[in-house]
């Protein structure tokens, strides 16, 4: 049995496109596939209880529950927020046998600047299956708070297990210069740059398809 979680990004829906996209083709490549909802944020609309420490949680609840099934492997899939969340849970869980990491930010230093010193920072994504209406977000300053206890550049240095690092070379939200910050630091990493690509590839089916492709590329991979 082979498990595939997949981990959506800052205020991320599991159903947006190209979440559908990865969890339709890792389960072509016969894997057992669950798209969180990060803190059951979707679910209960509960900003509350999202920060990065409990969504880190919740991948490790979601992989120890696999356990008793003996997988052959576990790998975790995220993009953004979730790529950065991927790498710390994917060190620190060590039945996880690959990450892969898809546009990651290095810290949450540069993130927390875009609350200007203010108690909540309100944001909007659009419903999953609507794209004309959305869904509002105020989340307070003790998100930024809890995640600057976490970092992606200095976490990798403890990665030994095949890591994919994929930069979108024309990412605006994450500069590639700030992933490439993780690349310097891990050992020996699948680099993936992507030409032509921003950070929201998940707008466009065939861009989803592109990075569904280079996945699978890491995953038919051999690492001594």
């Amino acid at each position: 049995m082979k498990v595939a979680l997949l981990l959506p990004g800052y205020l991320d829906s599991p159903n947006y496109l190209h979440m559908k996209i990865l969890d339709k083709g890792l389960r072509e490549l016969d894997y057992i596939v669950e798209k969180l909802d990060p803190c059951h944020l979707w679910e209960t609309n509960n900003v509350e209880e999202y920060s990065i420490t409990n969504y880190i949680n919740q991948v490790v609840e979601r992989a120890e529950s696999y356990l008793k099934k003996k997988p052959e492997e576990i790998i975790l899939i995220g993009h953004s927020l979730g790529a950065f969340v991927a790498i710390i849970a994917g060190n620190r869980i060590k039945e996880v046998t690959r990450i892969v990491s898809l546009c990651s930010p290095a810290d949450r230093i540069r993130s927390s600047l875009n609350w200007k010193g203010k108690e909540f920072r309100h944001s909007e994504r659009e419903l999953p299956n609507n794209p004309k209406k959305f869904r509002s977000f105020n989340v307070p300053y003790s998100f930024v708070e809890d995640g600057l206890q976490y970092s992606a550049v200095e976490e990798v240095k403890q990665i030994y297990k095949p890591l994919m690092i994929f930069i979108a070379l024309d990412d605006k939200s994450v500069p590639p210069k700030e992933t490439e910050r993780i690349v310097a630091n891990a050992n020996n990493p699948y680099v993936v740059r992507q030409l032509n690509m921003g950070h929201d590839f998940r707008f466009s089916q065939d861009e989803c398809n592109i990075v569904m492709g280079e996945i699978e590329k890491f995953l038919e991979k051999s690492f001594a």
